[in-house]
């Protein structure tokens, strides 16, 4: 019986063969799978998909149990490919120098994305009585429409709070080497472009989302217009640090 690992090996290398999955459309997407219109051209979901575990929802520790165990699988499996691959070459792993990567310093920006989504999450959680008191109001009146506006408008803020951060923080990974390396041989300085592109747009779904709930809770205009203006400010920096950036194409979105 095929184990857990051979499993999850196989199912990789059987859709790393597909001709009508599209290469790298998961390095700059929003990993927000539900709502992915590509999620069939994707090798990352039909592969989570195909070793996914069925896990009792109401059990959240079988849950964790299970994320740990594809983790694992993941780089258990990973490792073995890149020895079995510098096999074919002849090269031998234990004999490799260590390279000591250069300590990456946060930039302001980083600073300022990573305390957006901090102070966001906690924002949303304080409020959390305020905005349920509004759904049960227009339950009540009979308003789906509004209702159903202001909770996708609140699954965009959360679902971006800290992706944005993260992105932030990978588009300024070794960017002084990669912006300023003429040849840039291995294309690195697209992942930088890449990962500032797809935070720009999370900053501006996060912004539409946001207005929304300026639109709709008045007696906190102050609190959102703040959000807003820090998002602003983290865009406007984004496009100034990497010039072009939205003419950069993302694998299958932008082609």
């Amino acid at each position: 019986m095929e184990s857990k690992k051979e499993h999850f090996k196989r199912s990789l290398l059987d859709l790393a063969q597909r001709k009508d999955l599209i290469p790298g459309i998961y390095n700059y997407c929003d990993r927000w799978c539900e709502r992915c219109t590509m999620t069939q051209k994707c090798l990352t979901y039909l592969h989570e998909q195909e070793t996914k575990v069925e896990t009792d929802t109401q059990n959240p520790d079988e849950e964790n149990k299970n994320f740990w165990e594809q983790i694992r699988l993941a780089w258990e499996v990973t490792m073995e490919m890149i020895e079995e691959d510098a096999d074919k070459e002849g090269i031998d792993l234990s004999d490799v120098e260590d390279i000591e990567l250069p300590k990456h310093v946060e930039t302001p920006l980083e600073v300022q994305a990573r305390n957006y989504g901090i102070n966001i999450h906690k924002w949303m959680n304080e409020h959390k009585e305020l905005f349920s008191a509004k759904a049960e109001k227009l339950v009540m009146i009979d308003d789906d429409e509004s209702m159903f506006k202001y909770r996708d408008a609140a699954e965009v803020i959360q679902w971006y709070s800290a992706f944005i951060g993260a992105k932030v923080h990978r588009a300024h990974l070794e960017l002084d080497q990669r912006q300023n390396d003429p040849d840039d041989e291995y294309g690195l300085y697209a992942d930088n472009l890449g990962s500032a592109k797809i935070a720009i747009i999370a900053i501006k779904r996060s912004m539409d989302a946001l207005s929304v709930f300026y639109s709709g809770f008045s007696e906190m205009e102050d609190e959102i217009l703040q959000f807003l203006l820090d998002l602003s400010h983290i865009k406007k920096q984004l496009l100034k640090t990497f010039p072009g950036v939205m003419e950069f194409k993302r694998p299958g979105f932008d082609d």
